[in-house]
């Protein structure tokens, strides 16, 4: 016996494809009495909506859109990969399918790129990943189109978020300043710290919550602060750079865990015990970060949850069930492991 079709409940039911796939999607359009004898088909039928019938109807494709930028082989990827996996069950739960792109902002077929990812598959949302989520350019397309976006770690300015769609983030400020006054209290003074990526908004609130806890704003040696980019591979060279010097910091706080974890590697080449010698901490609380040898110290922010709630405003705004912008923080804890100690 052949599987069922949307064909079939339509004809069972005594209606259009159209209305069996606004009842089945939960569309107010339909009466009592329409609604009952298309459950009441489709349950006699055993029939089993696809994700092409279900779009039938014109108003939802039912697809979500992840997109990233930068070095896809990179450590840096885990954290995408968090944001991903939330998205997924937020997706499964509510019916939806997750696609994920790569589209490289210095691409000369980036507007083409963007251009087939909302037009040609018609996705109902996008979920943006720094630092496309601060893109001029994508932005005002996905705009123009009417495309639902969410963006992780957006620019903090309230006029841009307004315009541009809805933030979920942390506060990346409060969460590098209480890292920092962690390791002061554990008696450290010569703290260095590796920058985040210069067009993440995440970078500069990490930074002035470190320059901020340590010096109160005022100046800081050149020789503490080296740049990274959110790469392993970045955080590798400020690690050498800053292990390197006559006067080595006391401990060294990276604007995330996987140029933290890069720290590690240098110092353990270099012969530089960690915590004895040397405390190293980060922020995500990446996956890796519990299993690396010490275990990190970092600040945890709920990234499979922030994924999660990016998708679930997706599908709650393409039904109607949300107003037209809202800003989601999540919490923040500090997450104190084996790779922190008071200086000897």
């Amino acid at each position: 016996m052949s599987k069922a079709t949307i064909y079939d409940v339509a004809r069972v039911a005594n209606v259009s494809i159209k209305t069996v796939s606004r009842v089945l999607n939960g569309e107010p359009k339909a009466s009592a009495e329409t609604r009952a004898r298309v459950m009441e088909a489709a349950r006699s039928l055993n029939y089993t909506p696809s994700l092409s019938a279900r779009a039938l109807s014109g108003s939802r494709s039912f697809l979500i859109a992840l997109v990233s930028s930068g070095g896809v082989s990179d450590n840096a990827m885990l954290y995408v990969t968090e944001l991903q996996m939330g998205a997924i069950q937020a997706c499964r739960a509510g019916g939806y399918h997750l696609l994920t792109e790569y589209i490289d902002l210095g691409a000369s077929d980036f507007t083409a790129l963007t251009e087939t990812l909302v037009s040609t598959l018609r996705v109902d949302g996008v979920i943006l990943i720094p630092p496309l989520c601060d893109d001029p350019q994508l932005l005002s397309l996905l705009a123009q189109r009417g495309v639902t976006c969410v963006r992780i770690s957006p620019t903090l300015d309230g006029s841009a978020e307004e315009k541009w769609g809805w933030g979920v983030d942390i506060d990346n400020y409060q969460a590098a300043f209480q890292m920092t006054r962690h390791l002061i209290d554990q008696g450290h003074r010569d703290i260095g710290f590796i920058q985040g990526h210069p067009k993440h908004a995440a970078a500069a609130q990490r930074e002035a919550g470190y320059r901020d806890a340590l010096f109160d704003g005022g100046p800081i040696p050149d020789r503490l602060i080296q740049p990274g980019l959110f790469t392993f591979d970045s955080g590798l060279s400020a690690a050498r750079a800053l292990l390197e010097q006559p006067r080595r910091p006391t401990a060294i706080f990276a604007a995330n865990d996987s140029m933290a974890m890069a720290v590690l590697s240098v110092a353990y080449k270099m012969g530089i015990p960690v915590p004895s010698a040397l405390s190293v901490a980060g922020i995500d609380d990446l996956p890796a970060a519990s299993v690396v040898c010490p275990p990190l110290t970092t600040v945890r922010q709920p990234v499979m949850e922030m994924g999660a709630a990016a998708a679930r405003f997706i599908i709650d705004r393409t039904a109607g069930q949300v107003g037209s912008y809202l800003k989601k923080v999540f919490d923040h804890s500090l997450v104190v492991r084996e790779s922190t100690a008071p200086p000897t």
